[in-house]
């Protein structure tokens, strides 16, 4: 069950946020940025609390007297006295703005706080903002025989892109048998942290990295999430039964990641950001780890006042991923900024069980922590259903899966342990498949020899494509040819089939773009050959219904194909 501290706190959160419907009644009502928290939003735009409610601010005040819309005198006025109107603040420097339009501008400052909030012209008007950030609450890392260790990367340049990952491995105490009990960020640049994760590291990994370097989202060798950070936490406590173990038996090396957001592509920033590690050789009786579950394809319309996901990790998928019950201490929702609502929800034998997660009001400024204080058991053959609603009323074109602020996630974590009775910590799914199926190497499908362009088995398919095929050239007969005996191969079958070129979409490498887009050339004939073998052998019930979608799609992607 939820603490009663963490109840309260959910109900406080759900009442200040009672008003967030007048965000709409502004130009970028909900993406106001925080005068002096980088990174942060200011939810309450019209008051001096930032997650709304209580007295109102210079801006609320004159929103109020305007009738609680956006006219052009408001949008002329400069509530806070700073030299700029609030049209030029919140996107609307024209004031030609209208409700459920999409503003011209992202919102520059906050209309109803003076910035620079500490400038000489501004401090004597912002005596009521508060700047002040919350400490971690850990009673435990008090304890005299809990010790810390402090990991930061060195003084490094962050590359002007929005988007950057990098990864640096770092050497662990090892003069004993311990448990990581709490995590505290040690934040340099507040301008470009986004968050952090700590993976533990495999015996593979025997060294520790002296620079941190570009990784993209993971890094071979260290993928057992055991710590997290995210703009808007104070860091992170672990429940009394359960710690990390690191040391003598545990793990020796630690990969810290980074994800840098750049949104102003500047060239001049630099970060030397990190972590304080609590630790004691006092183990808790548990060992624990971080199972992640959720929705890794995204495909949001722009300007929906509702759009919900949902994700299931089957019963099937928790035969497989578990060899014996499992028990929550905690659990974190984690979308982007179009994220409104998330739920995570227990099953068993097709009823519900409980709740893990419920956030009807979700922000990502302000990542709740839930807690429980008696923990809840997870059994193999038992379902976690993930729904996540978001909201892209201030989007022009479609948002998808991805690493940066602007793009959007769908997952869940949960603390479980014992770390004994989990095979694997990853339970997602990808439109209705299941990931953990979809990976299991199964039914003449094995992934690391599919990805391995010289194996003695998959060499002549990927040289059969790659000679014979031209990516922007017309479908030649022996092309086609090749092009069949790839897709023939079983982990290009059905839905890993499709989820192969889904992914190669999203590539980094022009190689791989090249080498699908030269599978994809001859798609139309291939599939004009199969609808004309369909008639031919009397098979044209609904012929039309069941491949003029499938046509469709295909003219769409070899169109997009030109332009690669």
């Amino acid at each position: 069950m939820l603490t009663r501290a963490c109840f309260c706190f959910c109900l406080l959160f759900a009442v200040t946020l009672g008003f967030k419907s007048f965000q709409h009644k502004i130009p970028n009502g909900d993406s106001v940025p925080h005068p002096c928290k980088p990174n942060y939003l200011w939810h309450g735009v019209g008051h001096e609390n930032e997650l709304g409610g209580g007295s109102r601010n210079p801006f609320g005040r004159d929103f109020d007297a305007a009738g609680k819309s956006w006219t052009v005198e408001l949008c002329r006025k400069d509530s806070d006295g700073d030299g700029r109107t609030n049209g030029e603040e919140l996107g609307d420097p024209n004031c030609i703005w209208r409700e459920n339009a999409i503003p011209d501008k992202n919102a520059f400052s906050h209309p109803g706080v003076c910035e620079p909030y500490d400038s000489d012209l501004c401090r004597s008007k912002n005596t009521w903002v508060q700047c002040q950030k919350a400490e971690l609450k850990c009673d435990a890392i008090d304890s005299p025989d809990v010790k810390n260790f402090t990991i930061r990367y060195p003084v490094t340049s962050v590359p002007s892109q929005e988007t950057n990952y990098f990864c640096m491995t770092f050497e662990l105490p090892q003069d004993g048998d311990y448990h990581m009990i709490a995590t505290k960020p040690v934040i340099d640049n507040e301008y470009v942290m986004h968050h952090i994760l700590l993976f533990g590291c495999g015996e593979s990994v025997t060294k520790a990295d002296t620079v941190p370097s570009s990784c993209g989202m993971g890094q071979s060798g260290c993928q057992t999430l055991i710590g997290a950070w995210a703009v808007g936490a104070n860091g992170e406590c672990s429940h009394k039964d359960v710690g990390f173990r690191i040391g003598q038996n545990g793990f020796k090396y630690v990969m810290m990641q980074f994800h840098w957001n750049n949104y102003e592509r500047r060239s001049d920033y630099k970060d030397s950001s990190g972590m304080t590690l609590y630790y004691t050789p006092n183990r808790r009786p548990n060992d624990a780890g971080i199972m992640m579950i959720g929705q890794t394809f995204l495909e949001i319309p722009p300007r929906k006042e509702h759009v919900e996901v949902t994700s299931v990790c089957t019963a099937a998928d928790t035969w497989m991923i578990l060899q014996g019950p499992v028990y929550v201490t905690r659990a974190l929702n984690h979308m982007h900024y179009l994220g409104r609502e998330q739920y995570i929800d227990l099953y068993r034998n097709g009823a519900k069980v409980t709740t893990l997660t419920n956030e009807p009001d979700y922000s990502y400024d302000r990542p709740r922590f839930i807690e429980f204080e008696e923990s809840i058991q997870i059994f193999p053959g038992d379902e976690i259903r993930t729904r996540c609603v978001f909201k892209s009323t201030t989007k022009s074109v479609t948002t998808f899966q991805g690493d940066g602020t602007s793009d959007e996630m769908c997952f869940g974590f949960l603390t479980v342990h014992p770390l004994s009775n989990a095979r694997s910590l990853h339970c997602s799914s990808w439109k209705n498949a299941s990931m953990v199926s979809l990976f299991r190497s199964s039914d003449g499908c094995d992934w690391r020899v599919f990805g391995n362009a010289s194996h003695p088995d998959m060499a002549p398919l990927y040289q059969g494509v790659s000679m014979h095929c031209r990516p922007l050239g017309q479908c030649l007969e022996e092309c086609k040819e090749a092009v069949k005996r790839f897709r023939s191969h079983p982990c290009m079958r059905g839905t890993r089939g499709e989820y192969v070129m889904w992914e190669v979409s999203d590539s980094r490498t022009f190689e791989e773009l090249s080498f699908y887009s030269k599978v994809r050339s001859c798609d139309l004939e291939i599939l004009r050959e199969q609808l004309l073998t369909q008639t031919t052998n009397g098979d044209d019930t609904n012929v039309g219904a069941r491949v003029l979608p499938e046509l469709s799609a295909l003219l769409v992607a070899a169109l997009l194909a030109l332009f690669l």
